[in-house]
């Protein structure tokens, strides 16, 4: 039995300038593609929920350890030192994790001046190689911090504050660029299904 599968495009300012989910009816060849796409999908819709609870809670903690820094220095004359490092690494996985999500709406500031000038198919090999270099980046991203861990981990290196090993937070920055590049490939994949199926759909409607 043929399935069918609805991919809506999260591309509001690309090529295909889609307005409406696309249809298209699969062959039972394309089933397992198609489950492996549904699969990493909801991978993809459960990370992102996770990072924006994440993100919320990160945010709330900068403001409470901050408030907290200030009532105990100015109000009770007894600072705290902790505070300080603490809202500075919550502050950093915000962002981390944050544009990570940025890369998942495709929120990031972009010239297409010179790109809306060329024909859609040197278009669209703009497109898909500018995913490709920020893949590469993102790949030379999460081995950078190999020799920070390894030395984190030998000398059992610690944050001055609240003692946090060193060695985990690195991890964190690996995991945080980890997240961007599944987001990256989720979003190229959908952009060129989204070109498939909104082909098929003109072929259809000739």
């Amino acid at each position: 039995m043929p399935a069918t599968f609805v991919s809506s495009h999260l591309f509001p300012n690309t090529l295909h300038g889609l307005s409406k989910k696309t249809r298209l009816t699969f062959t039972d060849g394309d089933g397992l593609a198609m489950l492996a796409w549904r699969l990493l999908k909801k991978l993809s819709d459960a990370l992102e929920i996770i990072i924006r609870i994440s993100i919320i809670s990160s945010m709330g903690g900068i403001v409470l350890f901050v408030n907290l820094a200030v009532f105990f220095r100015y109000v009770l004359a007894d600072p705290l030192t902790w505070t300080n490092e603490i809202s500075s690494y919550l502050l950093v996985f915000s962002v981390l994790f944050g544009a990570s999500l940025g890369l998942r709406y495709n929120q990031f500031v972009k010239v297409e001046a010179l790109s809306n000038l060329l024909p859609p198919r040197a278009r669209l090999f703009v497109m898909i190689g500018s995913q490709v270099l920020i893949a590469l980046f993102l790949i030379v991203c999460i081995g950078s911090p190999s020799l920070l861990i390894q030395k984190a981990i030998i000398t059992r290196t610690i944050s001055p504050a609240i003692g946090i090993p060193m060695a985990q937070l690195y991890r964190l920055l690996r995991i945080g660029f980890a997240c961007m590049l599944f987001f990256v490939s989720i979003n190229t994949i959908e952009y060129l299904l989204d070109r498939g199926l909104a082909r098929n759909a003109r072929e259809k409607s000739q």
